[in-house]
């Protein structure tokens, strides 16, 4: 591996995108940026033509620790055995990972002679996801939705619902935000502080690489997304709404809109970010319960991956990093610095 030049840096999400993977954006310029913000060291590097963004920790007593966030940009074992036969043997002290490869495409036990080894969670939410091809014309699109997700999308232009793409001004974020806030209240999930967001949005709006949508009814903002885009490939990102006016179904007007302007920015595959795992897609008691039933209204198959690894490189510093040291770091983080580690 070698650091990336000035001239590839300027060209970066074109690298990216070249991957075998077609890229992702979560290893394009605009994420790197924004973690630099927030507690990580972005790092740019080729391993041969694979375009791969590092980012760096420095654990106490332990060393360097690197997280290669939706890579590396690989699709089969051959090339993620290459990925690894390419690390530096001075470098981190472990390398974790988690390629958007396909769970069956790569057993457990190659993964494990490639000298990989599960992660304690899995650190992006579509590990399990539903994915909506935006290949065929509009009206095969929505005929592929189920009958009620129809429906309500056909009510919500009815009852006059509208979506806007808009830009990332200072009152626009600020209105996400509490669109975001509502949700994850009512979900009990965590929320990142106000300023990851807006260097987030930003760094990809300012690159072309995200866009900010609302849905409005009678001149209010109802429902909101941050959809990210790069190559051919969309991710939902971040998304919220409110209660009021549920009748005129926003968040589903919402949806099909963002989905309507990708595919006029030549967008073919959109993520709705993360579902439970086919088996469980069904489990009324599951945390993501609610939004299985809204997301599989666009596409009932879900899309799972092999999810987070570990590439161990020393494995006396990484058993006391699994042992201790994450738990240590990741609790410092949020009590003190009162954020996410990852």
């Amino acid at each position: 591996m070698q650091p990336a030049t000035e001239e590839q840096l300027a060209g970066w999400d074109e690298l990216i995108v070249a991957n075998p993977d077609g890229g992702n954006v979560l290893q394009s310029k605009a994420f790197g940026e924004t973690k630099g913000k927030h507690g990580w060291t972005p790092r740019y590097f080729m391993a041969d033509k694979l375009a791969v963004l590092v980012l760096e920790r420095q654990v106490p007593l332990l060393g360097r620790f690197w997280y290669v966030p939706k890579g590396p940009g690989v699709s089969t074992a051959t090339e993620l055995k290459k990925f690894i036969k390419a690390l530096p043997a001075n470098g981190p002290f472990a390398v974790r990972v988690d390629p958007e490869i396909a769970t069956g495409a790569i057993k457990p036990a190659e993964l494990k002679r490639l000298g990989m080894v599960k992660a304690p969670r899995d650190i992006q939410y579509n590990t399990n996801t539903a994915i909506i091809d935006l290949r065929p014309g509009e009206d095969d699109i929505l005929a592929s939705f189920k009958q009620k997700t129809r429906y309500n999308i056909r009510l919500a232009a009815k009852r006059g619902v509208t979506v806007e793409a808009v830009e990332c001004t200072a009152e626009n974020i600020d209105i996400m935000y509490e669109l975001t806030r509502a949700m994850t209240e009512r979900a009990g999930v965590y929320l990142r502080d106000k300023q990851y967001f807006v260097d987030f949005y930003r760094a990809h709006a300012a690159r072309g690489a995200g866009q900010l949508f609302f849905a409005k009814y009678e001149g209010q903002v109802l429902a909101g997304a941050f959809v990210t885009h790069i190559g051919r490939k969309a991710l939902y990102k971040d998304g919220g709404s409110l209660r009021l006016h549920s009748e005129v179904q926003a968040p589903y007007a919402l949806q099909w809109g963002v989905m309507q302007w990708l595919k006029q920015h030549g967008v073919t595959e959109y993520d709705l970010h993360g579902t439970p795992p086919a088996d469980k897609i069904e489990d009324p008691k599951h945390p993501l319960a609610g939004l299985a039933r809204f997301k599989t209204g666009f596409n009932k198959e879900i899309t799972e991956y092999i999810g987070t690894y570990d590439i161990v490189l020393n494995q006396s510093k990484y058993s006391w990093f699994r042992r201790l040291g994450e738990r240590v770091v990741v609790a410092y983080e949020y009590r003190f610095r009162h954020r996410l580690w990852y």
